[in-house]
């Protein structure tokens, strides 16, 4: 009896175990599939909230380019005109120039020597320019030749900087980088918005006279660094800076504005010398390339340069790297004139990888151009997708520098002239600068118009006899057999005047006190690099200038460390009969 109570006791304990471990695993079982359910349902919120960003991702607007938006809206006639910076005749927006700007709608305009009168003047005409493009859709690239030195087409009234070899020789970075700021001020005060400048060629030929000292030197670090520099400076006074010329017109013996220059180098050593500056600034985010017209025969042996895709397209864009805008030099050049015919230029220069063709002179070029791009996209020579990768670049320079057509107020020629004296200086301006900037500028300005500083008579215009008559007789004169004329000295008025019995006057020359402040080196700094520099056997130094049609010559004597200006001379080399005044 005994044992039947505890079997039964023990089947009864074990029948509650077996409950409870049937509920702790119908609970557990419970949460398991709880946990499952939960697990289902984040997995599935998750998905449905991927779907729901997929689907926002996908339905939001693409983001607009707005240079791609004013592309769309261009006709190919606007295009092509984008590809196109054109020089035009006269200071002042004539009949013929606002045809240019209205009939072919050019990227650009750019302005010589021969457009500028005065500080006044060129404001009115940048200001004028604006004014005719406002019609058209995009804003023009108003452009200049603007280095220092001896490529100076600022008015005579400006004080100009120094060549790119004044700069070489002080071999300072930050002083380079203050010049070209400085230039992009004085350019900004006139209406422009850029400059071909600086040069990156390095003057490995000594006999190489286009190019001399609008280099920065022989060595091509010291033009890499100094050049990127004043391209920088530029840059930061919102003018766009064009570096040139690709792939380096340094080691050439003949000037492209007259022949096509050839050079020998390899890829080689065009790598280790040439090319360093114009790879340093693509570095440096250089924003326009000029090509030069020459002839590089181991790279491109058919074809200048500014025609070579070889050149433009393969070691320009692929090689060096370069994204921006490509620029041939003046297609009207005797390099392109004399050995191809310009409308097949054109066309080849586009399709070797130019975004902008400048045609420097004559509308009848402008027109060439225009109409054998626009005729080679025809049929098909040219592709239009080539034209529209072209002035996308250029709508996006354009954006970059936010050029427009907005007008520039008078300038104050005292001001601008101070401030570039004193980054010249890269000191205060003494007094002893101004007075020697203003005599500077009144040689240089009586010059352009025939006369000196201290004399209102005017070579070609007046003659001996009307001296006589303002001034009464002179001190002396002497017949020089040499000189086949007469001169004569008026002591009190500083002057002496040269002239051809019963003919106009052909030399006037200055010995007025004020001139022996100025040393040789005030006058290279002003002028540029002479035209000429000589020692006579009379112990005197000269260097002379040709301003206009007439020619500067001043006189230092020798012996002195600094040499001191003892006289100047301005005379007409088209009515000499003599080789003495030369």
């Amino acid at each position: 009896m005994k044992k039947l109570i505890m079997k039964m006791l023990f089947i009864l304990i074990a029948l509650l175990l077996i409950n409870g471990c049937s509920n702790k695993n119908t609970t557990n079982n419970n949460k398991d599939n709880q946990k499952e359910m939960n697990t289902s349902q984040t997995e599935h919120t998750k998905t449905e909230d991927t779907k729901t960003e997929d689907t926002q991702k996908t339905t939001l607007p693409p983001k607009k380019d707005p240079i791609q938006e004013q592309l769309n809206k261009m006709t190919l006639n606007e295009k092509i005109g984008q590809m196109i910076i054109a020089g035009f005749d006269g200071i002042t927006v004539n009949s013929n120039t606002q045809n240019l700007i209205n009939k072919y709608k050019p990227g650009g305009l750019i302005l010589y020597q021969t457009n500028v009168k005065d500080a006044a003047q060129l404001v009115n005409l940048t200001n004028a320019i604006k004014t005719v493009n406002s019609k058209n859709k995009v804003p023009l690239f108003i452009s200049v030749d603007q280095e220092g030195g001896r490529v100076h087409r600022m008015p005579t009234s400006i004080q100009n900087t120094p060549s790119a070899r004044t700069i070489g020789n002080k071999n300072d970075e930050k002083y380079a980088y203050n010049i070209g700021k400085v230039i992009a001020y004085e350019l900004q005060a006139f209406g422009f918005n850029t400059d071909f400048a600086p040069v990156l060629d390095i003057q490995s030929n000594p006999k190489n006279t286009v190019i001399g000292d609008r280099s920065f030197g022989s060595n091509s670090s010291i033009v890499s660094n100094l050049g990127v520099s004043m391209m920088k400076g530029i840059g930061s006074g919102k003018i766009i800076p064009v570096i040139k010329h690709f792939p380096g017109h340094g080691d050439t013996s003949v000037d492209s504005h007259l022949e096509l220059p050839f050079v020998l180098n390899d890829l080689t050593r065009l790598k280790k010398v040439e090319l360093v500056p114009f790879n340093n600034a693509i570095k440096d985010h250089a924003d326009m390339v000029m090509i030069a017209h020459i002839l590089v025969k181991k790279i491109d042996p058919n074809y200048p340069a500014s025609m070579s895709k070889t050149i433009i397209t393969n070691l320009l864009r692929k090689q060096s790297g370069f994204g921006g805008v490509v620029i041939t030099d003046d297609m009207t050049m005797g390099a392109i004139a004399k050995h191809y015919n310009l409308k097949d230029a054109a066309v080849r220069a586009v399709n070797a990888g130019s975004d902008i063709i400048l045609v420097g002179h004559g509308m009848d070029n402008v027109a060439t151009v225009y109409k054998s791009i626009y005729s080679a996209v025809k049929n098909h020579t040219i592709s239009e997708d080539t034209i529209n990768k072209s002035v996308y670049r250029i709508l996006t320079l354009k954006h970059k520098y936010n050029i427009n057509n907005n007008k520039v107020a008078p300038v104050n020629v005292n001001n601008l002239n101070n401030r570039i004296t004193k980054t010249i200086s890269n000191a205060s301006v003494s007094a002893t600068n101004s007075t020697k900037n203003k005599l500077l500028i009144n040689i240089a300005t009586k010059a352009k118009v025939g006369s000196i500083i201290n004399a209102d008579f005017h070579l070609k215009s007046n003659t001996i006899d009307e001296v006589r008559k303002s001034w009464g007789k002179e001190d002396k004169c002497d017949y020089v057999a040499a000189a086949k004329g007469t001169f004569c000295t008026y002591s009190k008025q500083h002057v002496v005047v040269a002239y051809y019995k019963g003919q106009q006057l052909f030399e006037i020359r200055s010995y007025d006190p004020s001139l022996k402040a100025l040393t040789i080196q005030d006058i290279k700094n002003y002028f540029g690099s002479p035209k000429t520099d000589v020692k006579t056997t009379n112990k005197e130094e000269i260097i002379s200038y040709t301003v206009g049609t007439n020619t500067l010559k001043f006189v230092f004597p020798l012996g002195t460390q600094h040499l001191y200006l003892d006289h100047y001379s301005l005379y007409n080399a088209s009515i000499v009969k003599n080789n003495m005044a030369g």
